[in-house]
């Protein structure tokens, strides 16, 4: 085989130099639940002082953009309400273009799907009975029975029918709660009829939260499902940050749609130039880690240095394996050198 050097990873500028505006989701990448990830907020901050666009992006249909921008900053970071968007807002955003100004739209959710739907001039109701001509879906604490059988009155009646976001299962204080998805199966199995999604992976979002800066842009996130494949679906490089629910194993499986641009170990990544990925199948290197292949294995070696350059090699050999249609297990102890110490903490 001949020697490669690795694309898209062959590009040694800073990520920082390379676009413009950089999208953000929160939960994994900014905060978790009340305390902001390790490094985050200087980071953030540097963008700003360097002119870069900033904006935050978020699945969750039940906080504000207000309530957003004042969370970040008792943890922070500092920004302007308008570079928030939210799930909801795009939803909301999505019956405005499909009703008349002024409609009723039944609304599912708490005050901030209400307030999404009353800044884009539509009328949110609550009953079936009030005669709405659009739905729409999101959660919240307080979303029970009754909303959702309203839900499905609406929707059994043929009516445009917009899911803030498919997310089945949310992280809270006790565990795992039920997620906006879940509320919407439920409403699915009520009717036979399945909604149009807002949020994340779906192009929507994304196409709504670039009207917000220059291009180009690239999604920052820590999901493969949501931020990767949804700004691989929408035409945007991704960022994948290795602080929240993504680790090593997952990205290692990773099938192509759900494979980042970059990988980063946290948002100090940004400002880094990654050294470029180069060689053949019996060795790759990249900074001061290397593969090595032994038989069908794929060891991992090297270092010290950035454990971002180490997971970007192994990744990089054992997809281009696997693609291929060649054998690529990793060998023991591979994933443990670049495996970031904080995700013992985390639920994955």
């Amino acid at each position: 085989m001949t020697t490669v050097e690795s694309s898209p990873w062959g590009d040694d500028r800073p990520l920082v130099e390379r676009y413009r505006t950089m999208l953000f989701d929160l939960d994994g990448v900014v905060y978790r639940g009340a305390v902001a990830v390790d490094h985050a907020p200087p980071a953030l901050a540097d963008l700003a002082r360097r002119g870069r666009e900033r904006v935050f992006v978020t699945n969750n249909p039940s906080r504000t953009p207000a309530e957003v921008a004042a969370l970040l900053d008792r943890l922070g970071v500092p920004v302007p309400v308008g570079s928030v968007v939210t799930s909801a807002q795009v939803a909301a955003a999505m019956a405005a273009a499909t009703v008349p100004a002024g409609s009723r739209v039944l609304a599912v959710g708490g005050a901030a799907v209400l307030t999404a739907l009353r800044e884009e001039a539509l009328t949110p109701v609550r009953s079936a009975a009030d005669d709405p001509v659009a739905v729409v879906q999101g959660s919240a604490p307080e979303v029970d029975w009754r909303q959702l059988a309203e839900a499905s009155y609406a929707v059994a009646r043929g009516l445009p029918w917009i899911a803030t976001n498919m997310d089945l299962a949310v992280p809270r204080e006790g565990g795992m709660a039920p997620g906006n998805g879940a509320l919407v199966h439920a409403v699915t199995l009520a009717t036979g009829r399945v909604p149009q999604v807002a949020g994340k992976p779906e192009p929507a979002i994304f196409e709504y939260a670039s009207r917000h800066g220059p291009g180009p842009h690239v999604m920052v996130g820590d999901g493969l499902t949501t931020d990767v494949e949804g700004a691989r679906r929408s035409g945007l490089d991704s960022v994948l940050v290795l602080t929240g629910v993504t680790g090593v194993d997952h990205l290692l499986d990773a099938p192509p749609p759900h494979r980042p641009t970059h990988v980063v170990t946290d948002l100090r990544g940004l400002f880094k130039a990654p050294p470029p990925v180069r060689g053949a199948d019996d060795r790759y290197d990249c900074g001061p880690w290397h593969t090595r292949r032994e038989g069908d294995e794929i060891v991992l070696a090297g270092g010290p240095g950035d454990p971002a350059d180490g997971v970007r090699v192994l990744c990089h050999a054992v997809w281009t394996a696997r693609d291929e249609g060649r054998p690529a297990v990793v060998a023991a102890g591979s994933r443990d050198l670049v495996r970031p110490r904080h995700r013992e903490s985390l639920r994955t």
